[in-house]
């Protein structure tokens, strides 16, 4: 028996090649721009009743101050290049100065998250951005928009000691976390030793929670818009164990 080279015993005859059409790769999707994700985030929340009904909540608050000009600043917002949840709460912050009438460059902004990509969107909209972490212990020397939505505890406690004056507590408008939350929830003795300026305002806060947002839900739940009751802060100006702080514990 003829043996068959082994050279040959792997060939094929190309008649029996397949010629139909060939499949088209699919052709891969380019990834929005953070500016154009940011801008589908702003289409979304206009065409909604919500954010009508927040602003509306916001203007009335504002209407409340003896002065018609904000300045803002953003802490705890996170990176909207990579959440959801942020460019929603960048969305509203936008929309909120245009309709409001605060001049962007009034805003400042600050979260050690921020990408490159972050700070470049947020200087095309001619934010602020602000580059020492100061943990939230910024002075607010004008009337402010403070707007920090779900940031830590501690944040609100440091904003709030830093600025522990009758003039500064009524100059200031919070968009944050409801603080009668955290005194309903947390106990007492220890909230009072580590958030002693947020257990002693919230008594004096007048509160208003924002609707729901359907989506993304999570971005604006426990969120309320928050000023200081200016008749009652200005009758504790005798009572200094009020403004009596106790020291902060040395950090190592």
């Amino acid at each position: 028996m003829r043996r068959v080279p082994p050279e040959a015993s792997y060939q094929y005859n190309d008649s029996f090649m397949h010629t139909g059409p060939r499949k088209k790769r699919k052709s891969r999707q380019e990834t929005p721009s953070t500016s154009a994700l940011l801008e589908r985030a702003i289409n979304e929340l206009m065409g909604t009743g919500w954010i009508t009904e927040c602003q509306q909540i916001l203007c009335e608050a504002m209407n409340t101050f003896p002065f018609t000009s904000f300045e803002v600043l953003c802490l705890g917002l996170g990176s909207p290049s990579c959440s959801r949840d942020a460019r929603a709460q960048l969305a509203f912050l936008v929309s909120t100065c245009d309709s409001c009438g605060i001049d962007r460059r009034k805003v400042s902004i600050y979260d050690p998250v921020f990408t490159e990509d972050d700070v470049k969107l947020l200087r095309d909209l001619q934010f602020n951005c602000l580059t020492d972490d100061k943990q939230a212990k910024y002075p607010l020397l004008n009337p402010t928009l403070l707007f920090m939505p779900h940031c830590d505890r501690n944040l609100y406690e440091n904003v709030l000691r830093a600025n522990w004056t009758q003039e500064r507590l009524q100059n200031m408008l919070l968009i944050a976390n409801c603080f009668s939350e955290y005194v309903d929830n947390i106990p007492s003795h220890k909230l009072t030793v580590e958030s002693p300026c947020l257990t002693r305002i919230a008594p004096y806060l007048e509160s208003r929670d924002l609707p729901a947002l359907i989506s993304p839900a999570t971005a604006f739940n426990n969120t309320s818009i928050q000023l200081v009751k200016r008749e009652a802060l200005a009758g504790l100006d005798q009572k200094a164990s009020f403004w009596q702080l106790p020291e902060l514990p040395s950090e190592n």
